[in-house]
């Protein structure tokens, strides 16, 4: 079948008349609503605040130094303790006990002691008697040295005059015989003879006279002599005995000083099973006000094992956390003003007292503002509301974090002129805020993209409506 040039005409100029109609629904994009953020006037001082609980400056954990049975628990949570205090107690029986036996033992090491010291003031006695009989048998020995020396120089007297004596009965032999012979020649008188003989027999006796003495002189020097050994004997067993003397006082010295060395062990022993028994009572080391009970009475605990807290009376604090953008300006000794929730009217003054050094697993730390007045209003546990005030360098404007807008390096954001169309604005984040931003390089009552700024473009016409985001400005 044949198509006529008009009807084909016809047909490429309404098939024209479609693809133009199409490209115009194209390029007509929709006014889109946006929410904006009105700028106020700029800042000049910066207040963040957080939420945070009073405390405790210092927490004890108390816990008995010995294990045993809980027998007692007097206080409760919110009970106000005193130093000194008895705040539980153990069963103590064992400790008695302990006590008891360590005492007996004691008193017979002090018997052991006493007995040793006895025992050497015996031996000490009778080393001096033996010392004393020493000194004798070694006189005694001198002197039986003395007599014997006596002894022999009479005996050699005695042995002399016997040779005299001797010579004489030779010399009144020899004259007696031969005045016999005279007499028998006629030369001599009866006379004569007759005191020859009575000289011979005078010199006899004379001999036998001393003879005898010298027999009794060596007598004598042996009997000297037998005196000496028996007096070396003598001074032999008096050393012995001195010997036996010092070597028993050592004996009794080492045991005296065992002894005593048992003694002070059962002293210390003593002292230690004391203490023990008195570590039973588990006593307030602070003046404060009972936090934590972790212990019931009738359980079992372990040396060491904590039974309650206390928390020191006085020395309060507030403790807050902070993100990871706050802590960079957070310093110690940085004043604060505080809340709290049961009384707002109130302001209690403080600072930083200590910043910890890790975040937590949520990535924030720990800072405790000391109270500088805790007064009588701040109780443990209460809600506060910590502010801190800081004079800023440059002015600077609040927004909402997603009205920042990154282009390549710069930061900017989506300005909505009169006419409702979008431009970029280049500008610096002076400060990132837990709940937004300090920028600088905005005047005031400008009109802010303030979400959603990754999905606007140069010159789009939006339809403004106010910000309905969580973030506020806290200043």
């Amino acid at each position: 079948m044949k198509i006529s040039p008009i009807l084909a005409s016809l047909s490429m100029l309404a098939a024209l008349s479609l693809s133009a109609c199409k490209q115009e629904s194209v390029e007509a994009e929709p006014i889109r609503p946006a929410q904006v953020w009105q700028t106020q006037t700029t800042i000049a001082q910066q207040t963040e605040t957080y939420s945070g609980e009073v405390k405790a400056r210092q927490e004890v954990d108390l816990a008995f130094r010995v294990g045993g049975k809980l027998i007692e628990r007097s206080v409760d949570i919110g009970t106000e303790v005193k130093q000194g205090q008895i705040l539980a107690r153990l069963d103590d029986e064992d400790s008695k006990l302990s006590v008891n036996q360590s005492a007996a033992g004691l008193q017979a090491s002090i018997g052991s002691l006493s007995s040793a010291q006895s025992n050497l003031g015996g031996a000490q006695g009778r080393l001096a008697s033996s010392k004393a009989n020493l000194i004798a048998a070694q006189a005694g020995l001198e002197t039986a040295y003395s007599a014997v020396e006596t002894a022999k120089s009479s005996a050699a007297a005695a042995e002399a005059a016997v040779g005299v004596a001797q010579a004489e009965v030779d010399n009144a032999q020899l004259e007696y015989n031969r005045t016999l012979k005279l007499i028998k020649q006629g030369f001599a008188s009866q006379a004569v003879l007759d005191g020859n003989t009575q000289r011979l027999k005078s010199a006899q006796a004379n001999l036998k006279s001393v003879q005898s003495n010298a027999a009794a002189a060596r007598a004598q020097v042996k009997s000297a002599e037998s005196k000496v050994a028996s007096t070396q004997a003598q001074v032999s067993a008096a050393e012995g005995d001195v010997a036996a003397a010092n070597a028993n006082i050592q004996a009794l010295n080492g045991q005296i000083k065992s002894a005593q060395a048992q003694v002070d062990s059962t002293q210390e022993q003593l002292k230690l099973v004391k203490n023990q028994s008195g570590y039973t009572n588990l006593i307030s080391s602070v003046d404060g006000v009972v936090t934590r009970t972790l212990v019931e009475a009738g359980q079992v605990v372990a040396a060491g094992q904590a039974v309650l807290t206390v928390a020191k009376a006085g020395e309060y604090e507030v403790q807050i956390r902070v993100g990871e953008q706050a802590i960079q300006q957070a310093k110690i000794d940085t004043p604060a003003s505080i809340r709290l929730w049961a009384d707002s009217n109130q302001s209690l003054q403080g600072k930083i007292r200590e910043i910890a050094p890790a975040a937590d697993a949520n990535r924030t730390w720990l800072v405790k503002v000391a109270v500088d007045d805790p007064q009588q209003i701040l109780k443990l546990g209460m809600t506060a509301t910590v502010a801190f005030s800081q004079d800023l360098s440059t002015p600077v404007t609040w927004l909402p974090p997603t009205a920042l807008f990154q282009q390549g390096e710069q930061a900017a954001v989506w300005l909505v002129d009169a006419n409702k169309q979008t431009q970029l604005k280049p500008i610096k984040v002076e400060r990132y805020l837990n709940n937004g931003l300090l920028v600088s390089g905005l005047e005031p009552n400008l009109t802010v993209i303030a979400a959603g700024a990754t999905r606007v473009h140069a010159g789009q016409q939006v339809l403004p409506v106010p910000y309905n985001g969580e973030a506020k400005p806290e200043l």
